[in-house]
């Protein structure tokens, strides 16, 4: 993340997402322990595996959701020339 974008966004919302990260990243966790602990018992129950299952991505859908929120919170804070910047600083994909 730039350090120029960081100066302009408010340190409050920087807070707020890092700790939104923290408490997904957790929630997801929880979920996939949870999800490990069901495929462990014998018979393994189908019903409540891909209920816990649908909870694990979830989570996953809301950490990515985040992720892209605060990117184009960030992007949306860069002038057209920081943006031109961050497209060449970007690593380029190696060749096939």
């Amino acid at each position: 993340m730039p350090y120029c974008a960081v100066l302009r966004m408010p340190r409050a919302e920087i807070l707020k997402a890092q700790t939104r990260f923290m408490e997904l990243q957790w929630q997801l966790q929880d979920a996939m322990d949870n999800l490990v602990g069901l495929l462990k018992q014998q018979p393994v129950d189908e019903t409540q595996v891909t209920a816990q299952l649908d909870k694990v991505l979830a989570a996953e859908r809301e950490v990515k959701r985040a992720q892209i929120v605060l990117m184009v919170r960030l992007k949306n804070k860069l002038t057209p020339e920081q943006q031109a910047r961050l497209r060449q600083l970007r690593p380029q994909p190696a060749p096939r």
